[in-house]
């Protein structure tokens, strides 16, 4: 096979896996790739965190040789509506406006690399940080002694702190040692806590030291020991985050959220529960789940894969319901995605990531929703100009302050 062809196939490969299309065969066709070199694991990293095509703008004229953009663009978002065929017409509108910035950027980076490799040996692609943001996040890690290390100003070198964890800069990702040793010893003693805190647009991954993966969404907290005991494995989040935990029977895993405690062996699954949310969402995507509120354990649930537990915490009613997987882990894919919500729910996301604060100058907040997904790497200005688009609603921006107002009718 030509670079030529190579080039478009692994561009059109990786953009399918990100988006959930690629097939058994296809992912097998990635792994070999990325067997071939370190410089194709960059490759894949950069095109899933969503970095800026503008940046590689320059490289235009190589891409164009390399791959038929205009093809390989429309064969993806084909396959894109024909997933979502359902959906309205306005949805795919936006869908298919937000998707092509992303896909502009895979491609583009990858004709300009796939040509440079060198032998390494892969990690799985569940170990990949997926979309980072483009603004100065700022992450921060909090030590035992109360030390903070801000992660976001760091070398894209790796750097060893307490000895037991390893900060990969150019990943974004921090990595805790094993705590087999410790387990193996049954050591019971005070554990050591660590605590990493992601600000306005921040967005971080960390690999704990049973191995387990969590992903922090902005404006939340993890705090975790840097080596479990030998009994259960428990961590404090605050916020949002998505859990891979590692199987181990012997020692439960507990993400206590607030009033909400979630109990798990080894499962994947996302947790919602912010401050200034009515409710705390834990929805399963893999294994099972039990979620108990702690003021009254009675409501206590157990969650198959694609369900959600809902406890509100205003009437204290534990609910569940069947799950739109997909709307729940966007923010993890770099995406924004409303099906239905209102506009108050849209710009408390809003807020979160881009720190702008929305007054309304409007009645009835409630009725007015919106569907669709929009990139998390679009500038603010951008995506209020297709919220004004798409809605009856008129969206002004001054300073951090964005005024949201009836359109008036001529």
């Amino acid at each position: 096979m030509s670079e030529e062809k190579l080039s478009h196939l692994i561009a059109r490969t990786i953009l399918r896996v990100k988006y959930g299309l690629a097939t058994d065969g296809e992912k097998r066709t990635l792994e070999q790739w990325l067997e071939g070199g370190e410089e194709r694991r960059r490759i894949y990293d950069r095109i899933l965190s969503g970095e800026s095509w503008k940046e590689y703008a320059a490289l235009r004229e190589d891409f164009d040789r390399a791959t038929d953009y205009g093809q390989l663009q429309s064969d993806i978002l084909q396959s894109i509506r024909l997933r979502n065929r359902r959906r309205s017409l306005r949805r795919a509108i936006v869908w298919g406006s937000s998707v092509a910035a992303v896909l502009l950027v895979g491609v583009l980076v990858v004709a300009r690399f796939a040509r440079e490799a060198k032998p390494v040996v892969p990690q799985p692609l569940a170990q990949t940080v997926p979309a980072q943001p483009q603004m100065n996040d700022k992450v921060v890690l909090v030590l035992s002694d109360g030390e903070q290390i801000v992660m976001s100003s760091l070398a894209e070198d790796s750097l060893q702190v307490d000895g037991n964890a390893t900060i990969r800069a150019a990943e974004r990702a921090l990595v805790y040692g094993s705590d087999k040793s410790r387990q193996d010893a049954g050591g019971e003693e005070a554990l050591e806590m660590n605590k990493v805190i992601t600000s306005t647009g921040g967005f971080y991954s960390l690999v704990l030291s049973d191995g387990s993966r969590v992903w922090l969404n902005s404006e939340s907290s993890l705090e975790y020991p840097v080596a479990f005991g030998s009994r259960e494995r428990a961590v404090r989040l605050s916020g949002e985050a998505f859990f891979e935990v590692a199987r181990d029977e012997s020692r439960p895993f507990y993400v206590m959220v607030g009033e909400v405690e979630t109990r798990v062996l080894g499962t994947s699954f996302n947790i919602k529960g912010y401050a200034d949310e009515p409710e705390v969402l834990t929805t399963l995507f893999t294994g099972k789940v039990e979620v108990a509120p702690l003021k009254d354990v009675a409501q206590k649930v157990v969650l198959a894969p694609g369900e959600q537990a809902d406890w509100n915490l205003r009437d204290g009613e534990m609910q569940t319901a069947k799950a739109d997987l997909e709307r729940v882990a966007a923010w993890r894919n770099g995406m924004f995605y409303f099906d239905g919500e209102d506009i108050r729910t849209l710009a408390r996301q809003m807020e979160r990531w881009y720190g702008a604060h929305f007054v309304y100058q409007l009645d009835e907040q409630e009725r007015y929703t919106f569907n669709g997904y929009f990139s998390r790497n679009d500038s603010l200005q951008t995506l209020l100009k297709e919220f004004a688009y798409i809605s009856a609603l008129d969206f002004r921006m001054a300073n951090d302050t964005v005024y949201v107002t009836p359109k008036i009718k001529k």
